[in-house]
């Protein structure tokens, strides 16, 4: 390769803001709000909102994990970055390999849910008979064009679809609130003693609460891109807990008055409270449609942006061919793009065909689930030893010690919620496949010691170039 080439990515392309509205929009609001919530309402009932809220608490405290790792390394690598420094060159390579498998499945999940909710929302109201399939490539070809165009157009454009869909389910839930619900505004569903399930049934619904906020963590890829990464990283990753746990809470709490105290069996027995809601407080089922697709679209195109980096990231330290760690002229990772474009596209069609475009987001979103909570589980402990290690004379004990260990065993619920009892069908081979993948893993890593253990020596590197 030309020696004069560019080798790493744009340096200072992203504000703290433009983080920010990437990882606001990988979390997809909407979409989280309308599949997340009558799962967490079956099991928490009238306390939805704690439930939530609870789960917010939980998010914080490991955007507070991130952030201390941010702070010292500004990378695109993530998890397989910080954890390289925190547990050394094997445990990184693992939490790389990990997060390779969770950001990879985002692509499939959404392209194949968001082809299937296009070809129901295109047959129902404007009564076009268009296959879901042809509608995944086509989505999967605007994305690949957007995210060629470099990470601020990619920022610019998952502003507009965020504010769009905030905007719309802003107004539903003023709408229920304003009307005060179907029995008043109280603030009963903040009481532990409301939930349909006890204490057990706050902890599952939490369970599910702490799902909806997964892609917040993704601020963390943007280290080398973002202007003075080392302050930006860490306001990016608050910004998005704290706005969109807002907006969770408030939605729970509106699901809850919006259905009433009396109702509180009929929330938690609701498939599609969204619906309900809608229907009785503003009629009009279109746009909620609507919505969940430009949900959808944003987290597309925020996921693909940190799935790249993470490609970007491997295939620059040689882990995966080193073509998929270059850029081209104007810093962009095009081979890294191309490359999981390519796979997410075929293996939302060829999963599609097998289980249903939505049986697919059912088995890539468990995959993501379980494989992002460990992630989050390993940077907190890996934060630790990183301080204690590397940076003794700033390490907090309440800040470095107490927060990331209290996460860690907080995430353990998620784990239990998604094991315990073990899922039927797609949903169990998806988490043998998570024990397959790492089988694999294991196995490169041995080989790559054996016949090239200077690639190992190399990890961790932090390409960013603002040392502030």
């Amino acid at each position: 390769m030309d020696s004069e080439a560019p080798r790493g990515l744009r340096s200072g392309a992203l504000s703290a803001v433009g983080a920010a509205v990437i990882s606001m929009a990988f979390m997809g609001p909407a979409t989280s709000v309308f599949f997340n919530t009558p799962l967490a309402a079956a099991a928490a009932g009238y306390a939805l909102p704690l439930a939530i809220l609870l789960a917010m608490i939980v998010c914080l405290l490991v955007a507070s994990v991130i952030a201390s790792f941010a702070r010292k390394l500004p990378t695109a690598g993530f998890a397989y970055t910080f954890n390289t420094h925190g547990f050394g060159q094997r445990g990184g390579f693992v939490s790389g390999w990990l997060l390779l498998l969770a950001y990879g499945m985002v692509g499939p999940m959404l392209l194949s849910a968001i082809g299937s909710f296009t070809s129901d929302f295109l047959r129902e109201y404007l009564s076009l008979g268009v296959p879901w399939w042809l509608l995944t490539i086509a989505y999967g070809a605007i994305i690949w064009g957007i995210s060629a165009l470099g990470v601020s157009q990619s920022a610019k454009t998952a502003l507009v679809f965020l504010v769009l869909e905030l905007g719309v389910l802003l107004a539903l839930f003023m709408m229920i609130l304003g009307k005060g619900g179907a029995q008043g505004l109280t603030l009963a569903p903040f009481n532990p003693a409301e939930s349909t399930g006890g204490l057990g049934g706050l902890g599952k619904g939490m369970l599910w609460g702490i799902l909806m906020f997964i892609g917040f963590e993704s601020a963390g890829t943007l280290g080398e891109e973002a202007r003075s990464a080392r302050r930006a990283i860490p306001i990016a990753l608050f910004t998005a807990v704290l706005a969109i746990g807002c907006f969770y809470v408030l939605s729970g709490y509106s699901a809850a008055i919006g259905y009433g105290k009396a109702g509180a069996a009929a929330l938690a027995a609701d498939a599609e409270p969204w619906k309900t809601l809608m229907d009785k407080f503003w009629g009009a089922g279109w746009l909620l449609a609507l919505t969940v697709l430009n949900s959808q679209f944003a987290n597309l195109i925020s996921g693909v942006t940190a799935m790249v980096r993470v490609v970007f990231s491997m295939g620059r330290e040689g882990f995966f061919p080193r073509r998929l760690g270059t850029v081209d002229a104007r810093h962009v990772p095009q081979a890294a793009i191309a490359a999981y474009m390519v796979f997410a596209i075929l293996f939302s069609l060829v999963a599609g065909l097998w289980i249903s475009p939505l049986g697919v987001y059912g088995f890539a979103g468990t995959i993501v689930g379980v494989a992002m909570v460990i992630i989050y589980i390993l940077i907190s402990i890996a934060l630790v030893r990183f301080y204690l290690r590397e940076y003794r004379a700033e390490f907090s004990p309440v800040k470095h010690g107490v927060v990331p260990l209290v996460a860690a065993v907080l995430l353990l619920l998620p784990i239990y919620g998604q094991l315990v009892p073990l899922p039927e069908g797609p949903n169990r081979v998806a988490l043998l496949l998570i024990v397959a993948w790492m089988a694999a893993g294991a196995v490169y890593l041995s080989v790559i010691e054996r016949r090239r253990p200077q690639l190992l020596g190399a990890m961790g590197r932090v390409w960013a170039d603002d040392h502030a």
